[in-house]
């Protein structure tokens, strides 16, 4: 043990770790004035503590040097507006060391692979970025590395910059029924031997899991949260508008909310685009998606078939009163709403009505 006052060792760590502690103060407070209801405040004190644990997997549990891909959602934590009907899988990285990826394409919807750069307080940015439609054949060899390796053994080289920080991969799934998920593998091409943990290095792995759990617990603040005072409305939403880090060029959104009333419902009237991929995701008002392996509350285009003319109806609300393909919201009065497609085409024609249930009944 460290010899001496405890007040005299690890002095970084240990004010980092008090400013972790003061930022889960914050945003506690945040949430508890931001919550409309009982049941909303309830899901934003759930979702603090599930963020907490997907920040100390991102900073603390996650080795550079020897770097493994482990999937940032899981069945009942699906936190930050990610797509339910996907997979997010994350690695961590230097810019100053090279990493091989292998794996195979599968049949799934849509595989991205995009570098993350940034280190400390500084914001992170998308330093580079390999579509599914850049990759050829089923198995695919990727080396990261800050310049061109001599021999690449097959393998495509990404460059990465000096402050690389991590690789987040998306996976899309249209019809996972049908699909083929891809597999992924991440080795370090020259890992440092193990060396002891330093008051330094775990003070900036506190200090990124402070600074991460209030961007992820924050978000109806920060993203769009004017559609918190518009309801009932889809917006198209620029990748600047959600964060240079937080999607990729071939990714495309429109976000909106819901308010409903008892026996309200929320019609989305839209004219498909023309893509191999689609879907509608609701969330909360905290952007968790709306539990997911337990109610129907997100579609794909696989899953949904056009009326006569066309076009697709979804239907929003707590109960199926028949107006079109049904999101289950739980019967939470608002949330958010957010339609993402693929591979650049224009947004899509949405028509926004609500409905009563009575109409129906």
């Amino acid at each position: 043990m460290a010899s001496g006052p405890a007040g005299e060792v690890a002095p970084k760590a240990r004010a980092a770790w008090q400013f972790f502690q003061q930022m889960m103060a914050d945003v506690t407070k945040i949430v508890m004035e931001d919550a409309e209801s009982e049941r909303e405040l309830l899901e934003g004190l759930r979702v603090i503590a599930r963020v907490s644990s997907l920040c100390s997997q991102l900073s603390v549990e996650a080795d550079p040097d020897r770097p493994s891909f482990f999937d940032m959602c899981s069945p009942t934590r699906m936190i930050g507006g990610p797509n339910p009907d996907g997979n997010y899988y994350l690695a961590m990285i230097r810019g100053d060391r090279r990493y091989r990826i292998t794996g195979t394409r599968g049949t799934s919807a849509y595989l991205g692979f995009q570098i993350l750069a940034g280190t400390g307080l500084t914001p992170r940015r998308m330093a580079n970025y390999v579509s599914d439609t850049e990759l050829s054949g089923d198995e695919f060899a990727l080396v990261l590395a800050s310049e061109e390796p001599a021999d690449l053994g097959g393998a495509r080289w990404v460059q990465i910059p000096d402050d690389a920080s991590s690789v987040v991969v998306r996976e899309y799934i249209g019809d996972p029924a049908a699909e083929t998920l891809a597999t992924l593998r991440i080795e370090a091409l020259d890992p440092d031997p193990v060396a002891p943990l330093t008051d330094d290095e775990l003070a900036d792995q506190f200090t990124a899991m402070a600074w991460s759990l209030m961007k992820l617990t924050t978000m109806h603040r920060t993203i769009k949260p004017q559609l918190l005072q518009q309801p009932n409305t889809l917006l198209t939403a620029e990748a600047a508008d959600l964060g240079a880090a937080d999607t990729t060029p071939d990714n495309l959104y429109m976000m909106g909310t819901f308010r409903l009333d008892p026996g309200q419902a929320l019609v989305l009237d839209i004219e498909p685009p023309d893509t191999r991929y689609w879907n509608v995701t609701l969330e909360s008002v905290w952007h968790e998606c709306l539990e997911p392996r337990r109610r129907h509350s997100s579609v794909t285009n696989r899953a949904v078939q056009p009326d006569a003319d066309g076009r697709v109806r979804i239907a929003i609300s707590a109960d199926d009163f028949g107006f079109g393909h049904w999101l289950d919201t739980g019967g939470r009065h608002r949330g958010f709403i957010v339609v993402r497609w693929l591979d650049n085409p224009g947004p899509p024609d949405v028509c926004v009505s609500v409905r009563e249930g009575a109409d129906r009944r």
